[in-house]
């Protein structure tokens, strides 16, 4: 209701003249003209809705989400406000309160590009993918010729791992034409990203050089092209592509760590964490450096520089759960038990439903003798997430620990474990053969000079990226065999609707990842487990001379003994002896390892993880 002193006319005109004034870039003298409308009309829609505009572009989102909400109670009819709202949601990641302003927005107004654009980006953002292909598809069904709708579209098949449907809408979208560098460079960056997920990574290189020859400062292409040159084996030439993402963006945490990464895998170790001390320098009050350090450190043993990071980093955000978590992990590492539980309970008291937390404090209430306590939060966490692995893994030592006869049937070594020879793949007569062939291949992957920081392996390499169908003939081939014997192990599963491993006993099955270790002289494997499988597996394609003591048992894949010391008697409860051709069975939750070697002559195995369909 407009007051009688002001009449209707002249808010309107004062509202059109506060657009204007917007418009123009003039935010203070538009705020002036709102402020007489809003006195006037308190519930003003129009002069609500810039407020909130000027509101969102100052920075102060919370009055613009009010401002915004106001507006909309007062004329609920407004399409253009709906997708703002749902801009300024999305803003803050709060993904499904967005997708449902945007969708009023495109049904108060049919084809709204705009707003069926940004429904189609929050509804990715969210994992919606199968309705943002519908939302982009929508968008081309009203202008088919639409290049942004066709890169949004590709970019979500992409996440669906539906690279060649991607491949094509982006050449289309690329032959159409556009006077804009940038869009054509986007396009091209992501022809590139789709093209190495279809291993084709000459021409994905060849994309990504185009992109950046258009944009040289385009984010991620840098990052992209040091991933693809990874794949083509060009690791120098990798190391100075992510140099130039961290040079660019000293605040990219993912360029860092895979730049990191690679120089200790290439063995570079006098320029391993430079990155983050240098952008340290320029950036002193970013938390995330020291964390992201912190991390590298505690993965390569460096537990006391680890501790020191992750409390720089919890100093300058004390909100980092994962700082504060870090701390606890380190002060475990380092033998300071009631500190690190201590750690790890604020950490759990900040972010309660954070499962990485969870797990950590299991280990180290475990590793502190707090077995009833870790026992209590591994069941909490199992009814939380029935078929966690490492929930199962970590309950199972502490049922083990108290001398719980539930244990026995987790963990049934002798009937889990189980050992396959398999047979020659087509076209060879014997496994020998097969293998010497194999392992000869395998040399052209393994091509780092020592093992990933974020995994189990110590004292050797391992490949990129899985194995299984991506254009190595021999692997496939052995693949082959190994279906057979998946199908076996299964088959001889009693059905048991309440056991962690036989109850999604079926047929059908997948693999979820597959890879090749070689270890070297002094090479094992830490004590671990595979959070995202069901089964578990090692095919031994070349096993050194000194595995073949029975006494010493080098070399021998051990299972039982857990990640951390608990003081349990017996830990190791059964060894396979490992021989070439021989393939190796079990849960995903069982925790295996591999006993140390002396030997010149490199265990070479080929592993993977299978899930039910």
């Amino acid at each position: 209701m407009s007051d009688a002193a002001t009449p209707a006319k002249d808010l309107n005109g004062l509202v059109r003249d506060a657009l204007t004034l917007l418009n123009g870039n003039q935010p203070g003298l538009a705020e002036e003209r709102l402020n007489i409308v809003l006195t006037a009309d308190p519930e003003n829609a129009d002069a609500l809705q810039l407020l909130g505009l000027i509101r969102r572009g100052q920075g102060h989102v919370a009055e613009a989400e009010a401002l915004y909400r106001r507006s909309l109670a007062a004329n609920p009819r407004q399409p253009h406000v709906h997708h703002n709202l749902g801009n300024l949601l999305q803003g803050q990641r709060r993904h499904d309160e967005a997708i449902a302003a945007h969708r009023e927005a495109v049904r108060l107004k049919p084809n709204y590009l705009e707003a069926m654009l940004s429904l189609g980006q929050a509804q990715q953002a969210a994992g919606q993918l199968a309705e943002a292909e519908r939302t982009f598809r929508s968008m081309l069904h009203v202008q088919p010729g639409l290049q942004i709708a066709k890169q949004c579209l590709a970019g979500v098949l992409l996440d669906l791992d539906r690279a060649p449907e991607a491949e094509a809408i982006m050449r289309q979208a690329l032959a159409q034409g556009s006077p804009n560098p940038r869009q054509t460079a986007a396009l091209k960056h992501n022809l590139g990203i789709a093209l190495k997920k279809q291993r084709r990574h000459e021409e994905a290189l060849e994309a990504l050089d185009e992109a950046k020859a258009l944009v040289p400062d385009m984010k991620l292409v840098d990052y992209n092209r040091a991933a693809t040159l990874q794949q083509l084996r060009r690791g120098g030439d990798a190391i100075d592509a992510y140099r130039l993402a961290v040079a660019r963006d000293p605040a990219d945490i993912l360029a860092h760590r895979e730049l990191n990464q690679l120089l200790y895998r290439l063995d570079r170790g006098d320029e391993f964490l430079k990155s983050y001390d240098e952008a340290m320098a320029l950036l002193p009050d970013f938390a995330s450096l020291p964390l992201g350090k912190a991390d590298l450190l505690y993965r390569a043993d460096r537990h006391e520089e680890a501790l020191e990071n992750f409390a720089r980093a919890a100093h300058l955000s004390p909100g980092s759960v994962s700082a504060q978590d870090g701390m606890g992990l380190a002060l475990m590492s380092l033998g300071r038990l009631d500190e690190a539980v201590r750690q790890h309970e604020k950490a759990l008291a900040m972010e309660p439903e954070n499962v990485g937390t969870r797990i950590n404090a299991l280990s180290t209430l475990l590793r502190a003798g707090e077995v009833e306590r870790a026992r209590d939060v591994a069941e909490e966490g199992l009814r939380r997430e029935p078929d966690h692995q490492t929930y199962l893994a970590l309950w199972g030592l502490a049922l083990r620990a108290l001398g719980d006869p539930r244990e026995a049937s987790i963990n049934d070594y002798a009937s889990q474990v189980q050992v396959f020879e398999l047979d020659p793949p087509e076209g060879f007569s014997d496994m020998e053969s097969f293998n010497h062939e194999l392992n000869a291949y395998l040399d052209r992957l393994h091509t780092d000079k020592r093992e990933f920081l974020d995994q189990t392996l110590r004292g050797g390499t391992q490949t990129l990226d899985n194995l299984f169908r991506a254009g190595h003939d021999p692997v496939d081939k052995l693949r082959a065999q190994i279906d057979k014997a998946v199908a076996i192990y299964i088959s001889r599963m009693k059905a048991d609707e309440t056991h962690p491993l036989l109850k999604y006993k079926r047929d059908d099955f997948r693999y979820t990842d597959s890879w090749s270790s070689r270890l070297y002289d002094c090479g094992f494997h830490t004590n671990h487990v595979h959070p995202r499988g069901w089964i578990s597996s090692a095919y031994y394609v070349s096993v050194p001379e000194a595995a073949a003591d029975e006494t010493a048992k080098q070399g021998w894949i051990k299972f039982g003994e857990p990640h951390i010391e608990m003081g349990l008697k017996d830990p190791i409860r059964r060894t396979v002896k490992p021989r070439p051709g021989t393939l190796v069975l079990f849960p995903s939750y069982t925790w295996h390892g591999t006993v140390p070697f002396h030997d010149k002559t490199a265990r070479t195995t080929i592993a993977f993880d299978v899930v039910p369909k």
